[in-house]
């Protein structure tokens, strides 16, 4: 593909610069608008970027947006507020910047004659997804669960028609939308308001659903995204890994190399257009196995206790269906969990940041969003 002016939004942050080093080595005009939030870079921020044109501004800054957005043809969205927990208080933050910030970047973009949006949007938008019953022989879908059945240590999704535990289905993107929570829901939002200004100003748009994103170069510093980061920091001093509910919750862990693989594919591809895409392994691995394979990483005799307590806004399993991906962009991430694993734990090692896990986790049990199982 020739040259391309590429603006990315949220550019400094993990996944952005993984994009930013790869399309500026393919030969691309790089331009970052990053408001560098202290919670994820930390108080002195240095951000791990190639040479590339740097605009520091919030993304709801309309004329840092019209500065970084002109002559820009590919626009990657990935600026926004993450974590499940902390939206469920911060609701107006969470909706200012996801929500009302993709809004005015959209419309920035259609006003400056941009080509493509390819938005980072979320396996959030799903809540719980899709469960059939053996029992009944009954396809469900579910927003959240109940936090009167986790109160008793309940933790899958029952039929509602029979009540017995249903079976989780892989998340494809035919899968009703219905978010669990305040983060779920201003994803959803932004890829609305995507196809909606898609369509009215003939953008072509490309919306990608993450699942769970890990590698060298994530966030160390945010308590409230990023298990790994928490297991990592309590199993590299030896002390113990708590595990929610039962231990069972089950995760599709994508590697950030092939994601960036999937944007970079993406990009002025026709078969890309208009599409709404998992990025995901289609492979589940239960946060009881995470917690063994972390201290495996760093040479720790296992100590994990699994709590019973639990976060509302958490779904009990989230595993993408790939085969819309494989189709559209031919394509499907590769690297296995223990070997991506093992990547982020030597990056970590020499890149290690202290996070307030403990203030996270004491903010989210004030507001009775942090519970443990009566059982």
């Amino acid at each position: 593909m020739a040259s391309t002016r590429i603006l990315i939004t949220g550019g400094a942050g993990f996944i952005g610069s993984h994009l930013a080093w790869r399309l500026q080595r393919d030969g691309h005009t790089v331009v970052i608008l990053d408001n560098l939030l202290p919670q994820v870079h930390g108080d002195n921020p240095s951000p791990n970027l190639p040479e590339c044109e740097t605009i520091w501004a919030d993304v709801r800054d309309a004329e840092a947006l019209t500065r970084a957005l002109k002559g820009v043809q590919v626009v990657y969205h990935f600026a926004a507020e993450t974590g499940v927990g902390q939206s469920q208080y911060e609701v107006g933050r969470y909706v200012s910047v996801n929500t009302y910030g993709t809004a005015l970047l959209l419309e920035t973009a259609a006003a400056a004659g941009a080509g493509q949006i390819v938005l980072a949007s979320s396996r959030a938008v799903y809540g719980e997804g899709s469960f059939h019953c053996p029992s009944c022989n009954q396809v469900f879908t579910t927003g959240s669960r109940s936090a009167n059945a986790m109160d008793q240590g309940k933790w899958e999704v029952s039929c509602p028609q029979c009540g017995n535990a249903a079976v989780p289905l892989p998340m494809s993107e035919d899968t009703p939308t219905r978010p669990a929570s305040i983060y779920g829901v201003t994803k959803l939002q932004q890829e609305q308001l995507t196809s909606t200004v898609g369509d009215v100003h003939n953008l072509s748009v490309t919306m990608l659903r993450f699942f769970n994103v890990y590698g060298p170069g994530q966030s160390l510093h945010n308590p409230y995204v990023g298990v790994l980061g928490t297991f990592f920091r309590r199993a590299s001093r030896g002390e113990t890994v708590e595990v929610y509910e039962d231990g069972a919750m089950s995760r599709d862990f994508v590697f950030v190399s092939d994601v960036v693989d999937a944007l970079q594919l993406a990009m002025g591809n026709d078969r890309a257009f208009g599409q709404v895409l998992n990025v995901g392994t289609g492979q589940g691995v239960t946060l009881l196995e995470v917690a063994s394979e972390m201290f495996r990483a760093v040479a720790k005799t296992p100590d994990i206790q699994v709590s019973g307590r639990y976060r509302l806004g958490d779904v009990r399993h989230a595993v993408a269906s790939v085969t819309r991906l494989e189709e559209a962009l031919g394509f499907a991430p590769r690297t296995p969990f223990v070997e991506g694993l093992q990547q982020f734990v030597e990056w970590a090692r020499a890149n290690h940041s202290d996070a307030a896990d403990d203030v996270a986790e004491d903010q989210l049990a004030a507001r009775a969003l942090l519970r443990k199982a009566r059982v």
